[in-house]
């Protein structure tokens, strides 16, 4: 028997307040729909639904799982009482299919059963059971629900099973859970405060892992107020890391610590103000995103940092690498739960870096990886477009070579912006920057002097010279001085020098299709070394080719 108290609070704090699944889900059912697959970790609110549903429909539910056979709710006791001690997977479909069987039933985690390759003797059986339920009259009051952490779906089922995927809970949801956390401790006034600030904090935690956060950080700290905010966003992120999709970033980074760029800077300053209040009523929509394309090590990664602390947003670092899994589905699942968890912080930030490695090989997609990586993809420009939540999305991409044409569309992002070698005064600005995060004066070097001696470099290039510096200056146990930065700088080839024929082609690409970030006109700089210089600058293989020139049919 399962007990009354594994389920208090289940059905009573979690409110009406998730009515549009809710209504979906109810919608379903009474359309006659006789297989669902419900898609979600949360056990408890998936049998919510469902005693929702059966409770309006005057229906009995029933709930069943291979360890504990199956049971049925008794409205008396407002608990599940075990009927059946049936724990085959074949046997719990047979009974659900005989004639005097009535009412809704839940089978818990029954996916593994429909794999041929776990299963291969029993899965067919299962799946041709599964295909008859689905073609029983509207008249016959049964209703199969299975209730599974993931979605998959055997192809043979297809377009026989509806599926639905539980949203995260909202900050009503959270609320709720935060009441029954309250209660059940037994709190006074003065030991929590119900702030929107602490239901924020949870965003993007299931019912059970909030539940969890909400408790630790009572044993913790004796209290639930914003004290525990902090607490609670360390579980958070300690939960997100867990399921390896996206990462919490904390940016100490703000715009002022990117040199230049001052276009860029304007744009994300008056975007910034769309998510305040009174924006929408004005007639502004949430921005969608912005794509940076441009040359590595030129401020990419940093300005999407910079934007999540200026906007006092989450960061989210989306690792698109991680998404693809070998099990069937498991990628499609995973890029839609990630996609859910920044839905379920927002408003955020959610930064994709070098989108174009894992997007590159959508063109082939259906000879080398059966599609997958063709259906993530759209999987991701249909959320990037659709989506209404203020997930703002910053993606950077060095070799645009690479980009899916799809994702350079007008309408997917806000703008795209290409964001160059810094110019001469941009120099002098990444210069001054640096030498303050190292606590010396830039008022003492000539910056003029080390702008110029460092044409053709990137920001990450002057912040290495810096640190070599450093290093030097250390090493003979004295402060830094001007001399070993021009030190640093002769021995550091910059790599414009290399490529400067694929930035001249990036160029000329992004005065057509791009905005550049900064105002500043474009500099020329020493492409290759010279045959005079005391050394050849060597090359790799395929730095000798061009991605934008292809030989002509």
């Amino acid at each position: 028997m399962e007990s009354s108290q594994e389920n208090d609070g289940i059905y009573e704090s979690v409110n009406e307040k998730i009515d549009p699944f809710l209504k979906e889900f109810e919608t379903l059912v009474k359309a006659g729909c006789k297989v669902i697959q419900v898609v979600s970790y949360e056990r408890q609110r998936v049998q919510y639904f469902v005693f929702k549903i059966a409770k309006k429909m005057q229906q009995p539910w029933f709930l069943w799982s291979s360890t504990s056979g199956l049971m049925q709710w008794d409205e008396d006791d407002e608990q599940l009482v075990q009927v059946q001690d049936i724990l085959e997977p074949l046997k719990i479909i047979q009974y659900f299919r005989q004639e005097n069987f009535d009412g809704i039933l839940i089978v818990e985690d029954f996916h593994p059963y429909l794999d041929v390759n776990l299963h291969p003797m029993l899965a067919p059986e299962l799946i041709r059971h599964l295909r008859e339920i689905s073609l029983l009259p509207p008249e016959v009051k049964k209703t199969l629900i299975l209730s599974q952490p993931m979605k998959m779906v055997p192809s043979e089922l297809m377009k026989e099973m509806a599926i639905l995927e539980v949203p995260l809970p909202n900050i009503d949801i959270l609320g709720d859970i935060f009441d029954e956390v309250v209660t059940r401790f037994g709190l006074s006034e003065d030991d929590y405060e119900k702030s929107p600030k602490i239901l924020e904090a949870a965003l993007g935690l299931t019912i059970m892992e909030a539940r969890l956060a909400f408790s630790k950080a009572i044993v913790a700290l004796g209290a639930l107020n914003e004290k525990a905010i902090e607490y609670i966003i360390r579980e958070k992120e300690s939960i997100i890391k867990k399921r390896g999709l996206l990462e919490y970033y904390h940016p100490e980074e703000t715009l002022e610590d990117v040199g230049g760029l001052d276009i860029l800077k304007d744009w994300l300053r008056r975007r910034g103000k769309a998510f305040d209040m009174g924006a929408s009523d004005f007639g502004l929509d949430a921005p969608r995103g912005v794509l940076l394309l441009g040359i590595p090590g030129c401020g990419k990664s940093l300005s999407a940092k910079a934007i999540a602390r200026a906007w006092q947003f989450p960061l989210l670092r989306f690792d698109l690498g991680k998404v693809f899994g070998g099990i069937v589905g498991q990628s499609e699942q995973n890029i839609r739960e990630a996609l859910d968890i920044a839905k379920a912080l927002a408003p955020c930030v959610l930064w994709i870096d070098e989108i174009e490695k894992g997007f590159s090989g959508v063109g082939s997609s259906d000879q080398t990886d059966s599609g997958v990586t063709a259906r993530v993809f759209g999987t991701f420009l249909t959320w990037l477009q659709e989506k209404k939540e203020p997930v703002f999305v910053v993606a950077t991409a060095n070799d645009i070579s690479k980009l899916p044409p799809e994702l350079l569309r007008k309408g997917r992002f806000d703008e795209i912006f290409f964001v160059d070698l810094p110019t001469f005064e941009e120099r002098k600005e990444i210069f001054r920057i640096h030498l303050r995060k190292k606590k010396r004066n830039p008022d003492k070097f000539d910056l003029d002097k080390l702008a110029r001696k460092t044409e053709g470099f990137t920001g990450s290039e002057i912040e290495e010279v810096v640190k070599e510096a450093l290093f030097l200056a250390f090493d003979q146990n004295r402060d830094l001085e001007e001399e070993d930065l021009l030190k640093a700088i002769k021995g550091i080839t910059p790599l414009s020098r290399t490529m400067g024929e694929t930035i001249d082609d990036l160029r000329n690409w992004a005065r057509h299709r791009a905005k550049f970030a900064s105002s500043k006109a474009l500099e020329e700089f020493k492409k290759k070394a010279s045959p005079t210089d005391e050394k050849q600058v060597p090359m790799l293989r395929q730095e000798f080719s061009n991605p934008f020139i292809k030989k002509e049919k």
